[in-house]
């Protein structure tokens, strides 16, 4: 969909020469986004509500950002009970951005409103680069870079696994960076600014963004000196400190604040002292075990390799270390919703490199008009490659379309019009049997569906009060196959209460407690 940017009074005239000029008009190109942007949305929907209508629970992550925005609808705290009883959400991670998700759940109280949100940011990330692409490269490829983004492996392994708050992230990196593309560094800036309330690392790609802008901005032009007095610099420069400043409020303040342990959670995923004091190891762990190598070629393949052409790219690098520096090995493979953040910079990416392209095809014809160079080797050789490049959209979709086999998408659309399989209806059932406001402990099976009429605990946190009915899928995923074989012994033991078998139906048990 179509960003219209403030005008920039912090543009200097050397990054204004380098600015490109629109090869389409605003109306065509605002066309081509919201058809891409609708288009991408329309497929995500379908996409979730088969996943909800068939109850597939990837994990318990839906049933949490449920559970907040129905405490925010409330006008209350997110206190979230599937994270644990009494739990503020605000102490695991640090997004106040989430509050928007309240008014949508007021109107619409279903898990569904939720995916809703995701699928219509992930659509509006591709409608902007749509828009950007189509205005400064052309419809064709403005179009491709657009579609290329909507099927990337990133964002449908994100859809495949449902909402995860970094979808707030997409259109603003999208926007931001494709804005930095343009030498338009104070809107880029601003767009940027609202990532530090996404979540407590993106501060971090904020700053980086700033710096980028801050470089950007002071180099000027190809050619330039570099003059630290050129506007652009202060905004970039302000955006860095922005970026940190909110990193470090949420990481040592906030966080440990509201967390029931006092702590940050997740402040042990990454040694960032030994990260530091070795660098060479920390260079070589990027790429060892070789499942990040793999996810970097991926990510370099899912960009045309023309991606490297542009320093935009840089402002994946916060994302990708702290998730290869970890010692957690679901973050180094390309599934869930991890890739996520990076498919914007990646084809913002490529349309800065376009761009890039363009630039030096100008000046290399400029030059051959003088006489000056442009012949030999060297010279055709730089034209092969800004050809290449300046196909890089078209490259990217091509990757997008070839890898979309092995999505999630394929399987998803085979298993439209088909019937349900028999424990979704068992599952239902089970659902009518647990009477509405009441606390309610549940595994994977019905966890989501519970949230919306039901106060939920997760039945695997420990120091959670006895419920009132505990649900157990003992055949689900969460028992790998193998669950309690006495149900009503098993939530005896785990919360210190009896309860009587309500209902059963092949795995699906429902137990009320006595008393």
């Amino acid at each position: 969909m179509p960003v219209t940017a403030p005008a920039d009074s912090g543009r200097s005239a050397a990054a204004e020469d380098a600015s490109p000029r629109p090869v389409l008009g605003r109306r065509p190109a605002a066309l081509i986004a919201l058809a891409v942007g609708a288009a991408a949305a329309a497929v995500y929907l379908w996409f979730s509500a088969v996943q909800l209508n068939r109850m597939e629970t990837p994990s318990w992550d839906l049933a949490i950002f449920t559970q907040l925005a129905k405490a925010y609808a409330s006008l209350s705290a997110p206190v979230v009970d599937v994270k644990g009883y009494g739990f503020n959400l605000l102490g695991d991670h640090f997004h106040p951005i989430l509050v928007l998700l309240g008014p949508v759940y007021a109107v619409w109280p279903s898990p569904l409103a939720v995916m809703a949100v995701q699928d219509l940011l992930l659509g509006a990330g591709a409608g902007i680069l749509a828009w950007f692409g189509s205005r400064w490269v052309g419809p064709v490829r403005g179009a491709a870079l657009g579609l290329a983004c909507a099927l990337s492996f990133g964002v449908l392994e994100a859809v495949r696994v449902q909402f995860h708050e970094v979808a707030f992230a997409v259109p603003l990196l999208a926007a931001s960076l494709c804005l930095l593309a343009l030498r338009r560094f104070r809107a880029a800036a601003l767009w940027a600014a609202p990532l530090v309330f996404v979540k407590e690392d993106l501060g971090v790609t904020a700053a980086l963004i700033g710096l980028l802008i801050a470089c950007t901005a002071a180099r000027g032009g190809p050619g330039r000196r570099w003059e630290a007095g050129r506007p652009g610099v202060v905004p970039g420069l302000l955006l860095g400190l922005w970026g940190v400043g909110w990193t470090l409020v949420a990481i040592l303040l906030v966080l440990p604040a509201l967390n029931p342990g006092g702590t940050f959670d997740y402040g042990d995923r990454v040694d960032l002292g030994a990260a530091l004091a070795d660098p060479l190891r920390s260079l070589a762990l990027m790429l060892y075990p070789w499942q990040k190598a793999q996810t970097l070629g991926l990510i370099v393949a899912t960009g045309a390799g023309v991606l490297l052409r542009s320093p935009l790219v840089l402002a994946a690098l916060p994302t990708v270390a702290w998730r290869f520096l970890s010692g957690e090995p679901g973050y180094w493979e390309p599934t869930w919703h991890y890739n996520l953040v990076v498919m914007p910079v990646v084809f913002a990416a490529v349309f800065d490199a376009v761009l890039r392209a363009r630039r030096s095809e100008a000046r290399g014809a400029a030059r051959r008009v003088r006489g000056t160079r442009g012949s030999g080797a060297a010279a055709r050789a730089a034209r092969a490659w800004n050809s290449l490049t300046a196909a890089g959209p078209l490259l990217a979709l091509a990757v997008a379309l070839v890898l979309l086999p092995s999505s999630p998408l394929p399987g998803t659309l085979a298993q439209t019009g088909r019937p349900l399989p028999a424990g979704v209806e068992a599952q239902r059932r089970a659902l009518a049997q647990v009477p509405a406001g009441t606390l309610v402990a549940s595994d994977l099976s019905l966890i989501t569906d519970l949230v919306p009429e039901h106060r939920v605990l997760w039945i695997g946190n420990d120091g959670d009060p006895a419920p009132d009915y505990v649900v157990l899928d003992v055949d689900g995923s969460t028992w790998g196959g193998s669950g309690p074989a006495d149900p009503a012994a098993y939530a005896q033991r785990k919360y210190g209460a009896d309860y009587a078998l309500r209902f059963r139906e092949g795995g699906m048990t429902v137990l009320a407690r006595e008393g």
